[in-house]
């Protein structure tokens, strides 16, 4: 499409006719009604420059190659119809498999059942009335709630006391533990834990492990690039005729 600004139009009128100046004004429609055909002819043939020399030749069998290949299949998506315009080609996240390790659990099926933090949290503002598990079975019990600080952490001496919540109060098993032994999570867990995991332990210490809840203990995980088929391609959205 041939673009001409308003300053080119009056001074091409001015040129081509003698009694331009009495023309107030010369819109574009006119003046490319003016314009000798040679000039639609010239535009014709430098469209068609790329198509020459060797590029050209190298795009010429790019499309009779093209045109001589089958017609990928066409895919609905809910963005509309598609179609791959290269070869399928293995996917460089699983290298063709189809899977990855799972991110979560690193393909060990299973994580930590207390977190990653490497020590328990204890806010002195809250720790009283919360729940805390033990690792290993103290007096015949598990589950405790703290109901007591003593000390202070500047003189290094601060403790809560722990008791369990079965029984009457008369026969309840009172502990004190020290701040270092309650942020340890070899020897306490923050929370009760569920007698599932009690019974595994088998009167045991607890297992520090659960079920990775990503992979669901599979290690691995469908690839998202490839949407677990393993390979990948370009696609090429369809209009109009293509369809």
């Amino acid at each position: 499409m041939l673009l001409i600004t308003s300053s080119v139009c009056n001074a091409f009128a001015f040129t081509l006719l003698p009694t331009a100046h009495k023309v107030f004004s010369v819109t574009s429609t006119d003046v490319l009604s003016i314009i000798p055909p040679s000039w639609d002819r010239r535009r014709r043939r430098t469209s068609s420059v790329i198509m020459m020399g060797q590029r050209g030749k190298r795009i010429k069998k790019e499309i009779k190659k093209e045109k001589k290949e089958e017609v990928p299949p066409r895919i609905n998506t809910p963005y509309g119809p598609i179609r791959n315009s290269r070869p399928l080609t293995p996917c460089d996240t699983c290298l063709g498999r189809g899977i990855v390790r799972c991110n979560v659990c690193d393909g060990r099926a299973v994580t930590k059942a207390t977190g990653h933090r490497k020590r328990n949290t204890l806010n002195v503002n809250r720790v009283v009335g919360s729940r805390w598990t033990s690792v290993e079975i103290r007096e015949g019990w598990r589950q405790f709630e703290c109901t007591e600080l003593s000390g202070s952490r500047k003189k290094k001496n601060f403790e809560v006391r722990m008791s369990n919540t079965c029984g009457p109060e008369e026969h309840r098993v009172h502990l004190w533990i020290p701040e270092d032994e309650i942020r340890d999570k070899r020897a306490w867990r923050m929370g009760w834990v569920t007698l599932e995991e009690i019974r595994m332990a088998n009167r045991g210490p607890l297992i520090d492990s659960k079920v990775c809840f990503r992979c669901k203990g599979e290690r691995v995980l469908s690839c998202i690039e490839c949407d677990g088929k393993g390979k990948t391609g370009y696609h090429q959205q369809l209009y109009g005729k293509d369809q």
